[in-house]
């Protein structure tokens, strides 16, 4: 299944077509301020101006009943309960291309996200890049997955960006150790490390002044790579499977996907392709445009509100995995660290 949401989009797949943002999407590039140079920046500038740019666009935290410190056999997290009474979780990886994120910037998305699919959410603290390159981040998440099959009776796996690379990883991880998997969620995932595929190409070209944002294509090309090269840096091992998911041999018996992509995004082509080829290996999938959108909209709770109805459709995903579950049960009890 495909489908388009939002607005401020002509023809979404018309090459010639000038790009059209969301007026909201319009808006904010209007008022942000330049990042600073990840070439030139130390790793602690980048975090901390990545970790308040994401503050201020989250909003108000929802409600849930419970957070809790987890540690997962040695891989920190929080778990978030919406009722108290859950037996199935989410495992959620972070954004911010395995160098920045934590806890604090996913916090918004992990409530959203349990209150949404009536789970749990464990949002994982995975090791970042440089410090720790791959296959570091993908080992904790892993770590946590198999922490949590001891803990729940249901588990699905997601993360945005970066963290929906680490998600997809761990969903073929589960398929070739014969773990069950309820569910992938990919935001605006993280697929291929090729650097000059034909979407990239012609990303760069038909975007380098998007919303009036010189050099917006180009920069976003070389940030990625950049990225790439600080997560991955032997080039060896960046067609590795665990590395570029859609680079794996087969796709199939892998867990059901629903994947959300924004129209504006660097990275819709290859989340694009990965869906097609879970559909033509038999992976049930559900892919979600949001047309107008660009990366990172999805945990704009204040400022986008088509994040608001992409949480709602995550959550909607969710609810469809676990729905085999008695809600009626009482979930197993959880260690926690407070």
């Amino acid at each position: 299944m495909s489908a388009k949401f939002g607005q401020g989009r002509s023809d979404v797949h018309d090459a010639d077509a000038p790009p059209q943002p969301h007026e909201q999407v319009r808006g904010f590039l209007a008022r942000s301020t330049p990042s600073p140079d990840p070439w030139t920046a130390d790793i602690a500038t980048l975090r901390t101006d990545a970790r308040e740019r994401v503050l201020a666009v989250t909003g108000e935290p929802h409600p849930v009943v419970s957070v809790e410190a987890i540690d997962a056999d040695g891989v920190g997290g929080r778990l978030y309960r919406p009722t108290g009474a859950e037996r199935a979780v989410l495992i959620w990886a972070h954004g911010g291309g395995w160098i920045h994120g934590d806890l604090d910037t996913a916090d918004g998305v992990a409530r959203a996200l349990a209150n949404q699919g009536g789970c749990a959410v464990l949002s994982v603290d995975y090791r970042l890049a440089p410090e720790h390159p791959f296959p570091a981040g993908f080992d904790d998440v892993w770590t946590a997955v198999e922490w949590a099959r001891r803990a729940f009776g249901g588990v699905a796996v997601g993360g945005d960006s970066s963290g929906g690379n680490l998600a997809a990883a761990a969903a073929l991880k589960a398929r070739d150790n014969g773990v069950e998997m309820a569910a992938q969620l990919l935001v605006y995932p993280v697929l291929d490390s090729t650097e000059d595929t034909d979407h990239k190409i012609a990303f760069k070209r038909r975007y380098a002044g998007f919303a009036g944002q010189p050099g917006y294509g180009p920069n976003t090309y070389r940030r990625l790579k950049h990225i790439w090269e600080t997560y991955v840096p032997d080039p060896a091992l960046r067609a590795c499977p665990h590395a570029s998911p859609l680079h794996a041999p087969s796709l199939a018996g892998v867990a059901p996907a629903t994947i959300i992509t924004a129209e504006h995004d660097f990275l819709r082509g290859e989340a694009e392709d990965y869906a097609a080829r879970l559909r033509a290996e038999g992976v049930p999938v559900e892919l979600r445009e949001y047309a107008g959108q660009i990366h990172g909209f999805f945990e704009m709770f204040s400022v986008m509100t088509d994040s608001h109805h992409a949480v709602g459709v995550a959550g909607e995903a969710l609810r469809r995995a676990f729905r085999h579950l008695d809600p009626n049960q009482s979930a197993k009890d959880i260690p926690c660290d407070h």
